[in-house]
C-alpha cells in the first residue's frame, strides 16, 4: 500500500471530521481524507458522480451510524449490493457501543468496529491502529466504474 492512507469519512459530524483531521496531522501520520456527510453523498463519491472527489486508490472507509438521509447500516447495505464497489473496505467509526449494532455491523464485512474514542490519546491508539493496518493490508483490486 502507498505510505498516504486514502480515507474516504462518512460522517456528519464537523466536529468529529476535524478532531479526526487535526489527530491525524499532530500524529504527522500521512493521510488524505475526503468526507462524505452521509451515506448517500457516500454512494455518490464511490459511483463516480461526483467527479474527482476520491482522488487516491486504493482506499478505506470510516463510517459513522448515525446520520441523516441514509445511516451507516443502510449505507453498507447499499454499498454490498453494488458489484462494482462491493469489496471496499470498512471500518465502523461510532458513537454506538450497542451489541445490536455490532453485530449488524459485521454481518455486513465490516473489517473492524472502533467506538468513537472519549479522549485524544484513545483517538490516537485507533488512528495508529488503522495506519498499521494500512501499512499490511492487501486491499481489493480498484475497478473501474463502468465496469
Amino acid at each position: 500500500m502507498p505510505a498516504e492512507m486514502n480515507i474516504l469519512l462518512v460522517e456528519d459530524s464537523d466536529l468529529d471530521a476535524m478532531i479526526l483531521e487535526r489527530t491525524l496531522k499532530r500524529m504527522e501520520l500521512p493521510a488524505s481524507i475526503v468526507r462524505a456527510r452521509d451515506g448517500v453523498e457516500a454512494l455518490e463519491i464511490l459511483e463516480g458522480e461526483l467527479p474527482n472527489a476520491l482522488t487516491g486508490q486504493p482506499f478505506f472507509i470510516l463510517l459513522d451510524i448515525n446520520m441523516p438521509r441514509m445511516n451507516g447500516h443502510d449505507f453498507l447495505s447499499a454499498l454490498r449490493s453494488k458489484e462494482a464497489i462491493s469489496d471496499r473496505l470498512v471500518f465502523m467509526f461510532t458513537t454506538s457501543d450497542n451489541p445490536a449494532d455490532i453485530s449488524l455491523a459485521y454481518k455486513q464485512n465490516v473489517s473492524g468496529y472502533f467506538v468513537k474514542p472519549q479522549g485524544s490519546s484513545e483517538l490516537r491508539k485507533v488512528l495508529t491502529s488503522l495506519h498499521t493496518f494500512w501499512q499490511a493490508c492487501i486491499p481489493p483490486a480498484p475497478l473501474s466504474f463502468n465496469s
